[in-house]
């Protein structure tokens, strides 16, 4: 049990995207758990500020600091082959939180291409183990993928389908796939240290959609909206349920899937 514990502390993990909402709270599950030796994320405008706070009076400082001062934050374009080699030439496992709303063609190329293109790299260099933050939406039979060309939101859906299948097809057995629909919880606004809780809109709506017996039924039986009410989950669950699982498949568990209801139970 010593050995496998000490194999899993030396792992080092890059995180992309890890100065977003998300992000910010996958760096801290990673660091809090004291499972990596290094903790570095690749992100094209570095830290955010509440990571270079040392002191909780001043006003960038929020719950996130302590942690994200521990992360070596790397300035850098996700896009660029030689950024992405450098910051995974001695990584063990990689996690992809980079995602974006916006155009239909500007979401499939930051929802899909974005992390399909840090998927072949690592493969090229050696990582051994991806974990990748997709959507609720994402699953055989979704009215989310089923949108036309034309509609909003076709360009994210579809983008992460396509990094779904990309990274399943480069790691059958080394990912980490979450699924989250509407993602709530102390939310740092434009990295003023002004922080908005999520969790007063998310978590009455998870529970109206998830724990009211017929009345979630009958929210979840609406196309769409039914499946984005009860995949509504807490921002601490997504990171604890990525870093979670990336430490079982250490001890030689399978990749594996999470959707909602796996993602809440962490």
């Amino acid at each position: 049990t010593t050995t496998m514990a000490s194999n899993i502390i030396k792992k080092r993990l890059l995180i992309l995207g890890g100065n977003g909402y998300v992000g910010q709270n996958i760096c801290h599950a990673a660091i809090q758990s004291n499972n990596f030796a290094a903790v570095r994320s690749l992100n094209r405008s570095g830290p955010p500020p509440s990571a270079t706070t040392s002191s909780p009076n001043d006003q960038h400082h929020n719950h996130l600091s302590p942690s994200l001062s521990q992360v070596e934050w790397i300035s850098g374009d996700i896009f660029d082959q030689s950024a992405r080699q450098d910051a995974m030439s001695d990584v063990d496992t990689v996690i992809s939180c980079v995602g974006a709303f916006g155009s239909n063609e500007f979401m499939q190329r930051v929802c899909g291409d974005a992390t399909i293109e840090a998927i072949r790299t690592a493969k090229e260099v050696g990582v051994s183990q991806f974990g990748f933050v997709s959507s609720a939406q994402v699953y055989e039979g979704s009215v989310g993928l089923k949108l036309p060309a034309s509609m909003p939101m076709h360009g994210y859906f579809q983008g992460k389908l396509r990094a779904e299948k990309e990274l399943l097809g480069s790691y059958p057995e080394g990912h980490v796939i979450v699924r989250p629909g509407f993602i709530y919880g102390l939310r740092d606004v434009m990295g003023g240290g002004r922080m908005v809780p999520l969790q007063f809109v998310g978590g009455p709506i998870s529970f109206m959609g998830t724990r009211m017996g017929p009345i979630s039924s009958l929210i979840q039986a609406i196309p769409f909206v039914g499946t984005e009410c009860s995949s509504m989950v807490p921002v601490e669950s997504v990171g604890a349920a990525m870093v979670k699982s990336l430490e079982d498949l250490e001890v030689g568990k399978k990749g594996v899937i999470l959707d909602a209801e796996a993602i809440r139970a962490h």
